[in-house]
């Protein structure tokens, strides 16, 4: 089973230190939304931003939008063989139902954060398919490999070991009950914090160069599914 972890996801609502600016004010009427009921965005906040601590690892809900879009609705999530969760920059973890159909369009997809964030859970009532948890991420990572002894944990880190497509299959157990957690940064810039580190056995980098989150979603998708040979199962030839 693959669990992967969008890590100190750029997701959030406008922080009240900036909501009374004049800027978050105009957009949040345009919207027609209060200013604490909207989802923090570089491209409409930038200039408020930047009296935030940290700006510049907030702000970026789009890399939330391509990785999930990247993730849910593949064969490995349609077998149920994928969990998908995303962490918060406040600790918080978003726990992704693999039934979820997220709209295709951003702005919608937007909307249906500021939801969640707002009340805590989509849809508010009945099953949830988005639903934040107060669980925090230690506790999570020993929640996806309790009882298995076998379990690999990693992390995708710039400076990490470096880590060609067969060396990551390689890391990847062939027996698909076996617990495999992966961290994928969900923000633009900076590094992780030391605890989120710590949590993880083993630090790779898949390029020379810094890659998209979404482009490590599908690059980890591709590989263990390769690896527990998914695809020949589901054409019936293994």
């Amino acid at each position: 089973m693959l669990h992967v972890i969008l890590l100190e996801s750029a997701l959030e609502l406008v922080p009240s230190e900036i909501s009374p600016l004049k800027e978050i004010q105009q957009y949040a009427y345009r919207r027609g939304k209060k200013p604490n009921e909207i989802a923090l965005d570089q491209t409409h906040h930038g200039k408020a931003m930047m009296k935030l601590t940290n700006s510049e690892k907030r702000g970026r809900p789009d890399i939330i939008f391509h990785s999930l879009v990247t993730l849910l609705e593949t064969p490995l999530c349609k077998e149920g063989f994928l969990s998908v969760y995303i962490h918060l920059q406040d600790g918080r973890i978003i726990i992704v139902n693999p039934k979820v159909r997220l709209p295709r369009n951003y702005d919608r997809f937007i909307g249906l954060m500021e939801q969640l964030l707002i009340r805590g859970r989509v849809p508010y009532e009945g099953e949830a398919l988005l639903q934040t948890s107060e669980q925090n991420l230690s506790g999570l990572v020993s929640q996806l490999t309790e009882g298995s002894p076998d379990y690999k944990s990693i992390l995708t880190i710039e400076g990490g070991e470096k880590t060609p497509t067969q060396v990551l299959s390689d890391m990847f157990p062939w027996d698909s009950t076996i617990p495999v957690v992966v961290g994928i940064g969900a923000f633009p810039h900076g590094d992780f914090s030391d605890e989120v580190k710590q949590l993880f056995d083993n630090h790779i980098e898949l390029d020379t160069e810094v890659m998209m989150a979404w482009h490590v979603c599908a690059e980890i998708l591709w590989v263990y599914s390769q690896r527990i040979s998914l695809i020949r199962k589901r054409f019936g030839q293994y």
